[in-house]
């Protein structure tokens, strides 16, 4: 069977998807997997509504032996408590830390980068530190700049609340829709701009839908 193409993502890039489905998810999730091993980069995974072993079977249906993937160090799967939630509240400077030394670990044992993805539906437990989302998410951009790092952050358009969408639309310079294509996000801003203001989400509905129109005529 013929595998569907995939978004063409090139290091530094930061990018969002708006998901509408657990399937569109796992896609989109999947894609970048695939993507990153078969080019010689080392694949880091936060899950959140999935469980670690729950994405691996998925990652095994799509014919990605993810036992063999691990054992080589190329794959790393871990849970919201040991990636955004570590110790019971999100902190966007260790987050940083630690997306900066797992790159530091692929460079040294001879990836030729990092991937990094993420479900955000963390956000979901209102945990302490969640208010710095939107400082976490524009600094990311600053991160990944000439860095051989390419990172994936999934939003649930259904869970999450219209606010946080709107600082997800703010903070990523480009959206990965189901096609699968990466688009220009009209929406974003740069870092010193986003973290200027907080948004209420009053507009996310007609945002989404211009996203949705640029991915129909594109």
């Amino acid at each position: 069977m013929r595998r569907p193409s995939q978004a063409r993502y090139q290091y530094g890039d930061h990018v969002c998807t708006l998901y509408g489905s657990r399937a569109e998810q796992l896609g989109a999730a999947i894609e970048f997997v695939r993507g990153g091993l078969a080019g010689g980069e080392r694949c880091l995974y936060v899950c959140c509504e999935q469980t670690p072993d729950e994405f691996r079977e998925e990652l095994r249906r799509a014919g990605i032996d993810a036992d063999a993937e691990e054992a080589r160090n190329a794959l790393e799967l871990i849970t919201k408590h040991e990636g955004h939630l570590e110790g019971g509240a999100f902190d966007a400077a260790r987050m940083i830390e630690m997306l900066a030394a797992a790159l530091s670990e692929a460079l040294a044992t001879g990836f030729n980068g990092l991937r990094g993805a993420g479900d955000m539906t963390w956000l979901l437990d209102r945990a302490p530190g969640s208010h710095e989302l939107l400082a976490y998410e524009a600094l990311l951009n600053y991160f990944c700049a000439n860095r051989p790092v390419i990172l994936l952050c999934q939003y649930s358009r259904e869970k999450l609340p219209p606010k946080i969408l709107e600082s997800c639309l703010a903070t990523h310079p480009q959206v990965r829709v189901e096609a699968p294509r990466l688009l220009r996000n009209p929406f974003y801003e740069e870092p010193e701009q986003a973290m200027l203001r907080s948004r209420d989400g009053a507009r996310i509905h007609d945002k989404l839908a211009q996203i949705d129109a640029l991915s129909a005529a594109s």
